[in-house]
Parts: C-alpha cells; sequence; structure tokens
C-alpha cells in the first residue's frame, strides 16, 4: 500500500481541524505556525538548494523556508513536527521590512549534549556567519539574555564561516538554555540567539 506524501499529510491533518503547525529543532529551538499561514505561502522543508546538500550550503541538515517572510524565522535542523487544533492559532512574529529583515544577520547556531553533570564540562560549539561582514565575536547567556558573556573571535574573515567552541562547568542541577548570538564587524548582534536547551544532574 502507497505511503501518503506529506501534502497529503497536512490535508488530512487540515480536514480534521488542525490549524497549528510546530517544529523542533535538534537544538531544543520551538517554534509554531497557523496552518493556513503555512498552505497560503507554500512553506517547505528543504534539504537541498540548487541541487546541493544543504548541509554543504548551510551548514544544517533541513531548514524551514516560508517566501515572502524573514529568513530569520526558519528554523533549521528540524526533528520533528506536530499538528495541533489550539483555541487560539500562534501569531505571526512582527517585524519591519527595513531592507534587512529578510536574512537572519548575523548567523549563528548551537549543539551540546542534551545532559550535564555538575562539575563536569559542557562543550557547546556551532558556525557563526553574516554573508559580507566579518563576525568579531560570540557571546552567550544563561539568563535569558539578561547578560552576555563575550569571546572575541581572532583570524575570522568575511569569506569563511567561523566555527565556535565555547567550555562551561556547571555548578549545581536543574534545567538550562544556553543561548548564543554572533556579532559582526559593524557591532550589530543576531537578532534572535540560537538556543540549546539541556538538563544538569549530580
Amino acid at each position: 500500500m502507497a505511503q501518503p506524501t506529506e501534502k497529503q499529510n497536512i490535508a488530512q491533518n487540515a480536514a480534521e481541524g488542525c490549524n497549528t503547525v510546530t517544529f523542533t529543532a535538534t537544538d531544543g529551538t520551538v517554534v509554531s505556525f497557523p496552518l493556513d499561514f503555512l498552505i497560503e505561502r507554500g512553506a517547505i522543508i528543504a534539504d537541498k538548494i540548487n541541487g546541493e546538500s544543504i548541509a554543504d550550503v548551510m551548514g544544517c541538515s533541513n531548514q524551514l523556508w516560508i517566501p515572502g517572510f524573514p529568513a530569520k524565522y526558519f528554523i533549521r535542523d528540524i526533528a520533528k513536527i506536530d499538528f495541533t487544533r489550539e483555541d487560539e492559532v500562534p501569531p505571526l512574529p512582527d517585524f519591519t521590512d527595513d531592507g534587512h529583515d529578510y536574512t537572519n544577520r548575523p548567523n549563528v547556531s548551537c549543539k551540546a549534549e542534551y545532559v550535564g553533570r555538575v562539575g563536569e564540562p559542557m562543550v557547546f560549539e556551532g558556525w557563526a556567519d553574516d554573508f559580507d561582514k566579518r563576525i568579531v565575536a560570540v557571546e552567550f547567556s544563561l539568563d535569558d539574555g539578561i547578560s552576555w558573556t563575550r569571546h572575541e573571535t581572532t583570524g575570522a574573515d568575511a569569506v569563511r564561516w567561523v566555527w565556535w567552541t565555547f567550555e562551561w562547568t556547571p555548578q549545581e542541577e536543574g534545567m538550562f538554555a544556553m543561548k548564543v548570538r554572533s556579532v559582526n564587524e559593524d557591532g550589530k548582534a543576531s537578532p534572535i540567539p540560537a538556543v540549546h536547551n539541556f538538563q544538569v544532574m549530580a
């Protein structure tokens, strides 16, 4: 028996009253959109760009692509998609079209283990780039962006992506979220930081 296509699955969910699609990335990022909005815009999950693997071009395994919508809202490395019916559909993010809002620049990603141990170093890593701008620093926050720890990049240029690593040793148990943003040579930081959610155990 033939398996249903993704479009058929979406149509079936819509027929059953689904109005919300929630994407969860491997780094713990969660983004929800109205189903009608995604269908109207012709949203896709891309794993190739111009016939090339998206991993070689963008450094990720896949990426949500919504035509005519700012790229900074395109979630990468999607691991799970949930179709649900909500009492209120999620609102679309507000943004101002200033000519630069259709790119998430500077870009940044973050990954690490999902479980750490008290007193044992955890290594976070990822990439950062800003097309034609040089990345001069990567910043980290464990208090939801209230404060940031800055680390300058060395030898970075506008041609190559920056691959960064950051080591942090947890001192207590609990659930944590590491936010990461990159900063370009103009002093502009990532408009949407990368977030890695993890647990620390004794």
